[in-house]
């Protein structure tokens, strides 16, 4: 029960910043999204991002791969499949709201598995973690990136809140 109401808070709050995601958010995470999306075209073949949210990674892939990109929130889906059709990404193979714990693909369906600033909103890394190992084929990569949160001071503050 706890953790439906963990994972219903999330749910909750990232349908809430959706409409000001980018705003907000776009430029501070900008070199761990260049850096994540580097690494995982290294490897190539399809890629899986987890925790897509408005899909502002998506313009960044090269053309000649295959992102399936997933996301709790249908509110950041949504801004993510405006995106898509908007730039015209016609590398992007489909959209779906899914939970990082539960993935449903079949075992070793992408090279890659991407989480952005996943790992650290889930209620259970650990589960989100095995699910990524499950999906990614054997000898694939896992990409993870995350934010060094502040324990203290302003940013600590505002991270709470």
């Amino acid at each position: 029960m706890m953790v439906d109401l963990q994972k219903d808070r999330v749910v909750r709050a990232y349908g809430r910043w959706a409409p000001v995601y980018d705003l907000l958010f776009g430029r501070v995470f900008c070199a761990g999204r260049r850096a994540a999306i580097d690494a995982a075209q290294n490897i190539g073949g399809r890629i899986l991002e987890v925790g897509v949210g408005t899909g502002l990674s998506l313009p960044g892939y090269a053309s000649d791969t295959s992102i399936f990109g997933v996301d709790i929130s249908a509110e950041m889906l949504c801004k993510a499949r405006e995106r898509v059709a908007r730039l015209h990404l016609t590398h992007v193979e489909g959209l779906a709201v899914m939970d990082a714990e539960s993935l449903d693909f079949p075992d070793s369906s992408f090279d890659v598995v991407v989480a952005q600033y996943v790992v650290t909103a889930v209620p259970h890394p650990e589960r989100a973690l095995d699910e990524f190992v499950r999906v990614v084929r054997p000898g694939g990569e896992i990409v993870i990136t995350s934010r060094i949160g502040a324990e203290a001071g302003i940013r600590a503050v505002w991270r709470r809140g």
